[in-house]
């Protein structure tokens, strides 16, 4: 990934931004039975909600991630929501 400074503005390329959400749903799909690693899985999820922030897109509409936390709150019984995750600034 790069990430370069303009004049106090940090630019970040979007191709590397999306293989790296890619990456990080992977990883969550390998975790999602492991109950050991809950922290993890949460800090995964988190990092998908905030690259989405990044890239402009809205974060509330996001039907794939909505569905990895669905899908981890009925393997694991916890009752996160997508609104867990949002991040805004």
């Amino acid at each position: 990934m790069s990430v370069f400074k303009i004049d106090r503005s940090v630019v970040i390329e979007e191709k590397a931004m999306r293989h790296r959400k890619e990456e990080l749903y992977k990883l969550v799909g390998e975790i999602m039975d492991q109950r050991d690693l809950e922290t993890l899985m949460i800090n995964t999820l988190s990092k998908i909600a905030f690259i989405d922030y990044l890239l402009g897109t809205d974060v509330m509409e996001n039907n794939r991630l909505i569905s990895m936390i669905n899908v981890a709150n009925s393997n694991r019984g916890t009752n996160h929501q997508l609104t867990d995750f949002y991040i805004r600034f």
